[in-house]
């Protein structure tokens, strides 16, 4: 019968074997198919079959391999054998990485910088271990490093679009450079914006490519939808585009509210793109309307006036809005029209503008702010917004649970977004800086943000010392003050880079355990690392990360050393946290403040703020365990007792 079976397969042409072979698995394929015979071996080598695998297993790809152009090139003008084996391999290498960096802590930023270097050829492993089983001995740890590798090479995609707007601002611009690009400033608008939603996407869809993907599915929508939308006028176009846009609710906020307009939600053009209630702030909708019109042939830009935005569109050169010739000597004159993608689908009239600036205490030079607003400011007012959304929930008193929808962009991820939101606006402010001028209060105020920076890169983001370096650090060199030189001879960012090089040291060595054992005789610590607390006094819920009997200022630059010093000064144990109030791993409270909670069961009898904390808890535990109601500690170099 298997004699039979063969000689039949074998009767087969190569292209039924081929297709056959598209249901076998690569790895089969090299271990076993191509063993069977010089004629498998020849059909397994068939460039088509490995096409479909890079296609069908691999789903990212970093930009120099130019994935999407070679699947439009002929197929043998690419190794794609080679290609699946490159990334097969990286996968395994990853793997290896991913695991040193889930079993110690010791060289961990190393290993995390050296698997960013791979950028999105990393991406769809990452991706594998963000959403792993909870039955993984490791799943919160897992999910957690994989989570912030892969933030970081979002981060870095996100800074390098914004790094186009230096390499524009270094080149001359001449009067013949077309309206688009002197204003796009060598960036796209949707990518530019998008960059905010790359430092809080996670494991979530919405990347760049995505977010231009979506903007090109909406305007082919929109196509279809008017089919005599090319016979229109300029100015028909846009009331088209725009009546379409709301009636769709693809532009603007549902009842918006004082509390809810500082949604930071409402800050992100991917976010409000893919929400299935696209809510947006004035200055996404403009963008959303400008760059879904750029697709359909009109040329619109977002115009920022104070304290709203509104989109302007311009009519061809020596064309009309409504479509008439101008006069010869306007041959190159081109009207505008203001629209309100966020508020209306009607033209705003332009007395209503002026009367809008008057109100706002604007009374004089009206023609320099009803110009369309170059890509590099709307990316800073942006930045800005994203400030005003973090500040709303700082300072707003309501109970934490009426504050979460604020900064919460998927369920339970509001604490994960704290700090990245506030990250990115700093590198905004930075990196949309291209020349400074002599001018002694610009540069300080460039040299605060990059202070500014430099502080949440230390603290809250250090695997990131290789975007610093490749950014920050030649920026500071050509835009840092001279009086900020030490000596002719040293660059300004010679501290950061020893700062570095420190952060870099302490992470390649290892500390010393912290022992139960240790402790004199009438020293007791009473709790544990894992256990769950609630605060006596404030009564917010909270983890137990690691503890010191040495006072509350014995911890150390990193927050999980311990140190070693005598026991003489003790008083009572205190203990590092992680509490539900805002995220924060930082928080040092004394044992009499504590309060451990009894607990049995899945995560479901966790407290909410502790089920929010859950992505972030891998920064420590492995996973909670239901039976012994502790989460299971992953700092055994630093704890190895608890």
């Amino acid at each position: 019968m298997a004699e039979k079976i063969v000689a039949s397969i074998n009767s087969l042409p190569d292209e039924i074997v081929h297709q056959v072979l598209l249901y076998v698995s690569p790895e089969e394929i090299l271990s076993k198919i191509a063993l069977l015979s010089k004629r498998f071996n020849r059909i397994a080598q068939e460039p088509l079959l490995w096409r479909s695998y890079c296609e069908g297993n691999f789903k990212y790809w970093e930009s120099g391999h130019r994935f999407r152009e070679r699947l439009e090139d002929k197929v043998h003008e690419t190794d794609w054998k080679q290609l699946f084996l490159l990334r097969l391999g990286r996968n395994d290498c990853i793997a290896r990485l991913v695991n040193g960096i889930v079993a110690s802590r010791v060289s961990r930023l190393q290993k995390i910088e050296q698997i960013c270097q791979y950028g999105y050829d990393a991406k769809d492993y990452l991706l594998s271990q963000c959403r792993i089983p909870d039955s993984s001995e490791d799943v919160l740890a897992r999910r957690y490093y994989s989570c912030s590798v892969l933030d970081s090479i979002h981060r870095s995609l996100a800074i390098e679009e914004w790094a186009k707007y230096h390499k524009y601002a270094a080149r001359r611009i001449d009067e013949d450079t077309p309206n688009s690009e002197k204003l796009n400033c060598g960036m796209r608008l949707e990518r530019a914006l998008g960059a905010f939603d790359m430092f809080m996407l996670h494991d979530n869809e919405g990347d760049l490519d995505e977010i231009t993907a979506l903007l090109d599915d909406i305007a082919a929508r929109f196509r279809k939808a008017d089919a005599y939308f090319e016979e229109k006028a300029t100015r028909q176009k846009a009331f088209a585009l725009a009546r379409w846009l709301r009636s769709n609710n693809m532009t603007g906020l549902n009842d918006p509210t004082e509390v809810t307009y500082r949604y930071l939600r409402n800050c992100l053009i991917g976010r409000a793109l893919r929400d299935e209630h696209h809510p947006s702030l004035p200055i996404i909708s403009a963008a959303i309307f400008s760059a879904i019109a750029s697709r359909l042939g009109l040329e619109a830009y977002p115009c920022a006036l104070p304290s709203h935005v509104h989109v302007t569109v311009l009519s061809p050169p020596g064309i009309s809005l409504n479509g008439r010739p101008l006069p010869e000597e306007q041959s190159q004159h081109q009207e505008n029209m203001f629209l309100d993608p966020y508020g209306s689908d009607e033209e705003v009239p332009l007395d209503y503008i002026y009367n809008f600036l008057s109100r706002v205490g604007i009374h004089t030079g009206y023609e320099n702010l009803l110009g369309p607003t170059a890509t590099d400011l709307i990316v800073m007012r942006t930045a800005q917004n994203i400030r005003a959304s973090f500040t709303s929930f700082r300072t707003n008193e309501r109970p934490l649970s009426q504050l979460i929808p604020m900064i919460e962009l998927n369920r339970g991820d509001w604490a994960r977004n704290l700090q990245p939101a506030l990250y990115s606006m700093i590198w905004a402010s930075i990196m949309m800086v291209p020349v400074l001028p002599e001018n002694d209060e610009i540069r300080w105020d460039w040299q605060q943000d990059v202070r500014d920076l430099l502080t949440y890169f230390y603290e809250y983001f250090p695997e990131d010392s290789w975007l610093v370096e490749k950014y920050v650090c030649p920026m500071y060199d050509t835009f840092a003050a001279p009086s900020r030189r030490q000596n002719d001879w040293e660059l300004p960012s010679k501290r950061v880079r020893d700062q570095i090089r420190d952060i870099r040291r302490v992470d390649s060595s290892a500390k010393p355990p912290r022992r139960r054992s240790d402790l004199a005789k009438d020293v007791h610590v009473k709790y544990h690392v894992g256990q769950v607390f609630k605060h006596k006094r404030y009564e917010y819920h909270g983890l137990i990360l690691g503890w010191t009997v040495e006072g509350a200022s014995s911890w150390d630059e990193n927050p999980l050393s311990p140190t070693r010093r005598p026991w003489s000064t003790f008083s009572q144990p205190f203990y590092r946290c992680m509490v539900g109030t805002d995220g924060s791993d930082h928080h040092v409270i004394a044992e009499e403040n504590i309060e451990v909670v009894e607990l049995r069961g899945g995560p479901e009898v966790l407290p909410p703020e502790i089920k929010d904390l859950m992505p972030m808890a891998g920064k420590f535990f492995k996973r909670w365990d239901g039976e012994r109601g502790v989460f299971v500690s992953n700092l055994r170099e630093l704890f190895p007792e608890d």
